[in-house]
């Protein structure tokens, strides 16, 4: 079987869970909006999620490890997109522990990237607010609101498990790119996928100093 799916390993609700019978979860809906960005047509997300409970499971024992070496049994695993909220941590600092553990991991026959949103994965819908809500920008840096769903709860009624999949629809990845440090880093990890697809490799990333 040709290896040419992207799977998910997440923390929220909203990214993992289908808004309703048949529509996608946010993460899927985000995968394919990022290869199509990159004008990959040889990769594809896949529909299945793997949610962990909570931000601590990627931390806490070998759960996150063990998610991962299950994805063995899928054949046709490209890649796997390892997506969680910051909140007031700091990026650059946990995504390294995270991949350190995942680069220990044997034999892996596909690539895994890790990505930190800062602070919630809902800052990327603050930077791209005029394509999402008609006319309507946010004044700040996306980056520095704390409890971004908060924040849109309370002006626009967001929902996450509702919502996500929908407000990642209508996201802008140019806005977003310009305006979100961990959304460019988003957009390179899926850089990265393409071209490890692309020239056979398996990566890990970031990379590690």
């Amino acid at each position: 079987m040709t290896r040419n799916k992207v799977y998910a390993i997440v923390e929220g609700h909203g990214e993992a869970n289908r808004p309703s019978s048949g529509e996608q979860p946010a993460v899927v809906v985000l995968i394919g909006k990022m290869l199509s960005a990159l004008e990959c047509w040889t990769l594809f997300p896949n529909e299945r999620t793997f949610r962990m409970l909570s931000y601590g499971d990627f931390f806490r024992g070998d759960k996150l490890e063990r998610t991962i070496r299950y994805h063995k049994m899928y054949d046709d695993c490209a890649a796997i997109l390892v997506l969680l909220d910051m909140d007031d941590e700091c990026p650059e600092e946990k995504a390294p522990k995270l991949v350190e553990r995942i680069s220990h991991i044997e034999s892996l026959p596909f690539s895994v990237v890790v990505v930190c949103a800062k602070c919630e994965y809902e800052a990327w819908f603050l930077a791209s607010l005029e394509t999402i809500h008609d006319r309507q920008i946010f004044d700040g840096d996306p980056e520095a609101k704390r409890d971004a769903k908060g924040w849109l709860r309370r002006n626009f009624g967001y929902k996450p498990t509702r919502h996500q999949a929908a407000y990642t629809r209508e996201l802008d990845i140019a806005l977003a790119y310009k305006r979100s440090r961990s959304f460019r880093r988003l957009h390179h990890a899926f850089q990265e996928i393409v071209d490890a697809a692309q020239t056979g490799q398996i990566v890990i990333t970031p990379a590690r100093d």
